[in-house]
Formats: structure tokens, C-alpha cells, sequence
């Protein structure tokens, strides 16, 4: 077992250390796991969402700050984002390609915009 602090484990995963990374897999897996599963309410979807989290670690790796918090909670903010974004209702709707260059009106269910427009602008125009 690695007793090495989460820092230098999050370096050697960064490095390309095979055991530091195995080391770092180890000891926030239970959590990452845990994390994408409480979000996506799916095992197979939350296991691929750790995956893809560890995947980023290790990538941006060199962008840990320590100043803003642990190696755990940056590990857990990423798992978190990668699940969320793996949320059904954050995947993309098809839009007709009519609507986009404004050849056709969208429709009340596609206007997103319209609800804005009727509150006056900060700078005093509409």
C-alpha cells in the first residue's frame, strides 16, 4: 500500500507512473464511484463516468492548485462534472436546420429567447 500523500500520487499519475497511478486509482476509486453513481443513478453510466474522470486527472493533472483545495475534492468535482454532463436532459436536442438560419419560425416548444425579451435591458435598451 502507497502511503504517499494524494499530492505526490496525483503527480506520478500525472507523470505517467504506472504504480503511482494504480496507487492513486486505488484510493479514490470507492469515491469517485460513488459520486457518479449518486448522480446518474445508473452503474453501468457511473462507471463509465469514473473512468472518464480518472481519464481527465490524469490529463490536467499539472492543474491541481492545492491552494483551492484537496486532491480529493478536485477528484470529486471532476467525477461530479463529467456526470453531469452525462445527465439525459444535458444532451443536445436536434434543431431543424431551417429554424437555425430563420427560414422557418420555431415554434413556442424551441423559442428559448422569447421569455428574455420582454424584460428591459441593463443599458436601458430592449
Amino acid at each position: 500500500m502507497w502511503t504517499v500523500s494524494d499530492e505526490a500520487l496525483l503527480a506520478g499519475l500525472g507523470s505517467g507512473d504506472p504504480g503511482a497511478a494504480a496507487a492513486f486509482v486505488d484510493r479514490f476509486q470507492r469515491r469517485v464511484f460513488g459520486m457518479t453513481l449518486s448522480v446518474l443513478r445508473d452503474r453501468q453510466a457511473a462507471e463509465e463516468a469514473a473512468q472518464e474522470a480518472f481519464v481527465r486527472a490524469w490529463r490536467h493533472a499539472s492543474t491541481y492548485d492545492p491552494r483551492k483545495g484537496t486532491v480529493a475534492a478536485w477528484m470529486l468535482m471532476i467525477a461530479r462534472n463529467v456526470s453531469i454532463n452525462m445527465l439525459p436532459s444535458h444532451r443536445p436536442y436536434p434543431v431543424d436546420p431551417e429554424v437555425l438560419l430563420g427560414l422557418q419560425d420555431p415554434g413556442p416548444s424551441q423559442d428559448r429567447t422569447a421569455s428574455w425579451h420582454r424584460f428591459p435591458s441593463p443599458c436601458g435598451r430592449r
